[in-house]
């Protein structure tokens, strides 16, 4: 079979360290040169894409994506059809999703069963993180497993003792041991539970709730304690940890002297974190806006885009977790501990971070394809396949129009789900055309590529970006 050629001409091509005009020669599913403007001659490719006047991106990675997830009475509302087609929509042409390892049970059968999930379901392409709820023999042993399994990354909780998930210090001890010496990274949902609990009954016994009592039984200080309590345990067993969701001014902070002192910790933030704040839960839908952590207060957002600007945060994901909106009013029944908690946000991530962050001169150019793309794919495995537009690398790419206005809503995004947390929100940009490995997934706005064309990533951890 002849190879196909296609040719990427007249764009400003944006990577993680440059803003720059150059021409993108593809060759099947890799990006096989770059040129300056007029040194190929289009005639010699099977299709020229014209991207005059459009940014030209490396297709993005969303490393933190729950899709086909049970949780609370409810599932979420992407599956890896729905959810891989949002995400196309977004830019993105990498996602990873969790595997929940059920108490007692084998991580690698559960990674087996996402499997036969996911194929030919696929729009983009896609990776597995494991979820670990104990230290058991069986977990320690299956976790040199996972990683040789092409899995070498996977999540705890410090918090939701009442369901069991809860990782206490002497089983995140054990973790941490295993994990340094498999060549994995520990990710942690970071809340103290014993802070949540007491907080939650305190608030239910003065007949508190109403949905805003969801922040005030989670605040910053459960998530602060809790980092620092895995800082601490870091200390004991050195292994590379990935904190998940960071939603506080001080969490940042705290991150950042581990970082300082030689500590190889590493951590996100979210698209949500940076724009919403905990007055959405003051209103009547407010039950749609609980998450956890929960959303925090303009302080804390103007804490996180200078922390996505410098550091210590590198990635923003989406932590896409959104639940049927019906599920949510039923199963919360008018109190703010019993609603399902997650939201969607797989396919507003860029449009968000450029309008909020490029076009207010929060973040740079180059600074929104190291956190949305370059960074989550070298600390996951995926560099330089994934993340980058040299040649060798996958031809995962995005023409990004940054010139289009509208109005996001849950009638304008294209995810499975009757509501959008930025709903009527004026933005800016939008993908016109995305590729991924080569193959057109979104042309002209509109899907058009094979659910089937994703397919299973395989990681290995690079030492050199996370230790």
């Amino acid at each position: 079979m002849t190879t196909k050629k296609l040719l990427i001409q007249g764009g400003t091509v944006v990577s993680d360290s440059d803003v720059a005009p150059y021409d993108i020669v593809i060759e099947g599913d890799h990006i096989a040169a770059h040129g300056l403007r007029g040194d190929f001659d289009p005639t010699s490719f099977d299709e020229v894409f014209d991207a005059t006047g459009l940014l030209v991106l490396p297709g993005l990675v969303d490393p933190h994506v729950h899709f086909d997830a049970p949780f609370m009475g409810s599932k979420t509302v992407h599956d890896f059809h729905t959810g891989t087609a949002s995400a196309a929509y977004g830019g993105i042409t990498t996602v990873i999703s969790f595997s929940t390892q059920p108490k007692g049970d084998s991580l690698l059968r559960n990674l087996e069963e996402h499997e036969q999930k996911a194929n030919g379901q696929a729009y983009v392409d896609w990776s597995i993180h494991g979820i670990l709820l104990d230290s058991s023999e069986q977990t320690l042993t299956e976790i040199p497993k996972l990683v040789e399994a092409g899995v070498p990354t996977y999540k705890c909780f410090t918090t939701y003792r009442h369901s069991d998930r809860l990782m206490d210090d002497d089983s995140m001890l054990q973790v941490l041991k295993t994990t340094a010496e498999s060549g994995g990274m520990l990710m942690v949902h970071c809340e103290n539970d014993a802070i949540l609990e007491y907080r939650l009954q305190r608030e239910l016994a003065q007949g508190n709730t109403s949905w805003i009592y969801h922040a005030r039984s989670r605040p910053n200080s459960a998530e602060n304690v809790a980092i620092q309590r895995v800082i601490d345990l870091m200390k004991e067993e050195r292994a590379p940890v990935y904190i998940v969701h960071a939603s506080t001014a001080e969490s940042v902070r705290i991150i950042q002297k581990a970082q300082s002192e030689g500590d190889p910790i590493h951590c996100e933030t979210c698209t949500h974190y940076l724009i919403l704040t905990e007055d959405l839960l003051n209103t009547e839908l407010g039950h749609l806006f609980i998450c956890s952590p929960p959303l925090r207060t303009q302080r804390d957002i103007d804490a996180l885009w200078r922390a996505s600007r410098v550091g210590p945060i590198e990635v923003v994901s989406s932590d896409d977790a959104g639940l049927p909106s019906a599920d949510r009013t039923r199963l919360g029944e008018g109190r703010f501990d019993k609603v399902p908690n997650g939201m969607p946000g797989v396919e507003p991530r860029l449009t968000m971070l450029y309008t909020e962050g490029v076009r207010k001169n929060r973040i740079s150019l180059p600074r929104l394809v190291s956190l949305s793309a370059s960074n989550p794919a070298r600390l996951f495995g995926l560099f330089p396949q994934k993340g980058s537009l040299s040649p060798g690398s996958d031809a995962d790419i995005v023409l990004f129009d940054p010139n289009i206005e509208w109005t996001m809503s849950a009638k304008t995004i294209h995810m499975n789900t009757d509501f959008c947390p930025f709903e009527g929100i004026d933005v800016f940009g939008k993908p016109k055309t995305v590729l991924c490995r080569g193959e057109v997934v979104i042309r002209d706005y509109e899907l058009v590529g094979s659910p089937g064309h994703g397919r299973r990533v395989f990681r290995k951890l690079d030492s050199s970006f996370i230790d």
